[in-house]
């Protein structure tokens, strides 16, 4: 499939608006000082609230927008939402990092999240299988759709697939397998998980990086699991056989970057295609209240017309598996320092330039700039912003954070 030539012929609708976006932004309450909140998250302001949640623990909320018609607009959604639980949970505040505040030694006094009997026994398994330290990691998820008009636009200008829900399969496949190798282009400009605190669970380490939470000792399954994004089938049945092997206790246990989504199940994913992508990699942007900024938002935007610009793999779980390898490469890297994969992302940044040049979308020239500069001064990314300003001391990180936590909306 020629998705470049696809993209030139339907520019008219290349714009801010060819995504549809939900924002899902998970996190810590805490007290004043800095520690777990001690309380359980009100019912009454869960009954309020449609979109406030919890997560693995009592203390982790999860704020989750409805679909929106761009990222602009997910972002204001989540802005209100925040500061509607804001308030809500006042005085308590919201922790800005991915990575936990300082955690009890006895990792028993995490408290699950108090949900129906079914939801706690997938968490104390969970808690088992991976230690509740590693389940009080937050991040910011994206989930993301390309505009229905879009799509058919596109399933109506080729001739290669007849099937309106192949092609979208094919698109979104597209999308997912150049997402993976390239992801660490977005672990370089906004990872932010350079350190941890005390009883993270993580191996204690006095080397800053890029993001704790991308590395191999993050936000992953355990070794051994392989999940294939050559097609549907494939992603599917790696799925069901990875459960039937124990390998994970559900589907919902997966914890990879990029999840394939339609419908509660695997046989209604099967039936009625993927509907839309869930992008689980960006740690929280401490600097802002929401955990992620506009511009973040259209990097996202743009880096995901990047991905559908540039060509099928050949191979597409290997080329999948290198992408893996760069990002925990890349998460491990000194934040200040320039990455090795800095040619490859300047020539990213230059096909960006190209797509931006011939859909006529200024927008993603700005980004293609944004990113060139930002890999020339990797001092600028979040995670090295984060370093400078604490000088790789927990204390001093502990102030920034309560200072940023308790910023009014």
């Amino acid at each position: 499939m020629d998705w470049q030539q696809l993209l030139k012929l339907n520019s008219v609708a290349i714009n801010s608006n060819m995504l549809q976006v939900g924002l899902e932004r998970e996190g810590q309450r805490i007290v004043e000082t800095g520690q777990l909140a001690q309380t359980d998250l009100a019912p009454a302001l869960i009954g309020k609230l449609s979109g406030l949640q919890r997560d693995f623990a009592e203390t982790q909320v999860e704020l989750v927008t409805p679909v929106c018609s761009n990222a602009e607009a997910a972002g204001r959604a989540l802005t209100e939402l925040t500061r509607q639980v804001r308030q809500g949970i006042a005085p308590e505040l919201i922790w800005p990092l991915s990575v936990p505040p300082a955690l009890p030694t006895d990792e028993r006094l995490i408290p699950i999240a108090k949900l129906d009997r079914a939801a706690v026994a997938y968490r104390e398994g969970l808690a088992e299988r991976y230690g509740r330290r590693r389940q009080m990691l937050s991040g910011l998820h994206c989930n993301i759709s390309l505009n229905p008009d879009l799509l058919t636009a596109l399933f109506q200008t080729q001739t290669e697939i007849t099937d309106p829900v192949d092609f979208r399969n094919q698109c979104y496949l597209h999308l997912a397998q150049n997402y993976l190798h390239y992801r660490w282009l977005l672990t370089y400009l906004y990872g932010c998980t350079p350190h941890v605190w005390p009883n993270s669970g993580f191996h204690e380490s006095h080397r800053l990086v890029r993001s704790l939470r991308n590395g191999p000792e993050g936000y992953v399954n355990r070794p051994g699991l392989h999940v294939s994004y050559a097609s549907l089938t494939q992603y599917c049945d790696s799925l069901q056989t990875a459960v039937a092997r124990g390998q994970l206790s559900a589907v919902k246990e997966y914890y990879g970057q990029v999840r394939l989504r339609g419908g509660r199940d695997l046989s209604t994913l099967r039936q009625t295609g993927i509907q839309y992508l869930e992008l689980r990699q960006l740690d929280l942007n401490p600097w802002s209240i929401i955990g992620v900024t506009n511009e973040q938002l259209q990097v996202v935007t743009w880096f995901t017309a990047l991905m559908v610009w540039l060509p099928n793999p050949t191979d597409p779980d290997a080329w999948i598996d290198a992408g893996q390898h760069a990002n925990q490469h890349v998460a491990l890297e000194v934040p200040a320092a320039r990455t090795q994969y800095f040619e490859t992302g300047m020539r990213l940044a230059a096909t960006l330039r190209e797509l931006g040049q011939s859909l006529h979308q200024s927008a993603a020239e700005d980004v293609a700039t944004l990113i060139a500069a930002r890999l020339r001064a990797p001092e600028s990314t979040l995670a090295a912003r984060w370093c400078h300003e604490t000088q790789g001391s927990v204390t001093q990180a502990t102030q920034l954070a309560l200072h940023l936590a308790a910023r009014r909306i």
